[in-house]
């Protein structure tokens, strides 16, 4: 069920010492244990202790470590999420109470479920909502401040879409997607050469223990440094060229069951299973567009919107009475600059490009027909339909999916290094391992 893995996945992410939504309504505590150190922030044993609880009441116990070894994956997931909030402090980052609210709406929309039906769902899981909404948030506010982070980082060239779009029409591999699971067996940025060793041994000993049969979920649980370990390692379907190169050189041929590895990268040594895969037909890509023109009227402190609209109902019997043509009006009248001078014509487009208004105005028109005046972000409009068509939009698709493929690709790996500089550069102390206690 969607809202019991959306809630798993929830109860994995978010709850830090920053701030702990599970126990932020809770009484006052008169000792808390201290699990690690994160700056000037930390990670308490009572939300180490959730977590675990959660992990265990969800998921398979065939699927985890030892309590040790779990609560150590648990500590090192919180020590991810509370960074990257500190980071999202410092930049400023900020998720909106509407936000919040618009994707909750949306999760219980996607579960067939109003609000209210949500609420309904989560009381009986004994989550509080107040709590859930904390974890909406907070999740949403880690994944807006990587992406804000990382995108900077990355830089595609005209010339690298362009050559993976026209390799993309040529390679058998087009269209094949698989299902992966993935252990990260991390590296130290400037690791020695025992460090290397170590990791090298450790990676091999978890591949020999997978080709024996051994639970791959169990495995990345126990042994992986990346963010998938408490789900198993599971990276769920993935078109095979959005992988880092390394990774589909590998996986190109690979069957069903397969364990690869170990990959050097980066960040460390990975180790992946083909959960499955599967192959797609390409599609032709048709879109409806449209030939329009307009008048824009914008309005101020002079100009009403009781103004602009009788303006544009005026200039619209002049040009249905034949006193002037839609074209002399719109050079005459309109405050769009780049349409104006072309009796606004705006050329063919999708409508979807179109200012919400814009378009909800313009798609109940008929070939030929004039609106009445219509309301938008940027003013008021007199719209013309002029012409519809189907456009066949594979080639531009092809380059639209050519430049996801390859910022998918390169997300990925600047988001492990940005993880592990992260990391890096920080303060953190987890207790029992960096002291004597």
């Amino acid at each position: 069920m969607k809202l019991l893995k959306l809630i798993i996945a929830l109860n994995l992410s978010l709850s830090i010492g920053l701030l702990n939504p599970l126990t932020a309504n809770a009484a006052p505590r008169v000792i808390e244990q201290v699990a690690a150190v994160v700056n000037n922030n930390v990670i308490l044993e009572s939300d180490v202790q959730e977590m675990l609880k959660t992990i265990k009441a969800s998921t398979n116990p065939n699927n985890l470590p030892n309590d040790k070894i779990l609560r150590q994956q648990i500590i090192d997931r919180l020590i991810v999420e509370n960074l990257i909030l500190q980071k999202a402090a410092k930049a400023k980052i900020t998720v909106s109470d509407d936000e919040v609210t618009k994707a909750i709406a949306q999760i219980a929309s996607e579960n067939g479920m109003t609000v209210n039906q949500l609420r309904s769902k989560l009381s009986t899981m004994g989550i509080n909502y107040s709590a859930y909404r904390e974890r909406i948030h907070n999740d949403m506010l880690i994944d807006q401040t990587r992406m804000n982070e990382v995108r900077h980082r990355i830089n595609i060239s005209d010339k690298e879409v362009e050559n993976l779009s026209k390799s993309l029409t040529k390679q058998l591999t087009n269209n094949l997607s698989v299902k992966i699971s993935h252990i990260l067996i991390a590296i130290p940025e400037k690791a020695s050469k025992q460090q290397v060793d170590v990791a090298t041994e450790k990676a091999r000993d978890v591949i020999n223990r997978a080709k024996k049969g051994e639970n791959f979920a169990k495995l990345a649980a126990s042994y992986s440094n990346d963010d998938l370990a408490l789900k198993g390692g599971n990276m769920g379907w993935r078109k095979l060229n959005e992988l880092p190169t390394i990774f589909e050189e590998r996986l190109v041929r690979a069957p069903k069951d397969s364990i690869i590895g170990p990959i050097r990268s980066g960040v460390g040594l990975h180790i992946l299973k083909v959960d499955d895969t599967r192959t797609e037909k390409p599609k032709a890509i048709t879109v409806q567009e449209v030939d329009a023109r307009h008048i824009l009227i914008k309005t101020n402190v002079l100009v009403t919107d009781q103004i602009a609209k009788q303006k544009l109902t005026d200039i619209r019997k002049a040009i249905v009475s034949g006193a002037t043509t839609f074209e002399a009006a719109a050079k005459a009248y309109s405050e769009d600059p780049g349409s104006a001078d072309n009796g606004g014509n705006l050329g063919w487009s999708m409508p979807e490009r179109y200012d919400t208004g814009f378009k909800n105005g313009l798609l109940k028109l008929k070939k030929g027909e004039i609106s009445q005046p219509v309301q938008s972000a940027y003013g008021w409009h007199l719209i013309q339909l002029l012409d519809t068509r189907k456009a066949d939009k594979t080639e531009s698709a092809k380059q639209d999916h050519a430049y996801r493929l390859i910022f998918n690709r390169k997300f990925a790996e600047e988001s492990q290094i940005w993880i592990q500089e992260l990391k890096g550069d920080a303060y953190i102390k987890i207790k029992g391992v960096d002291d004597n206690e």
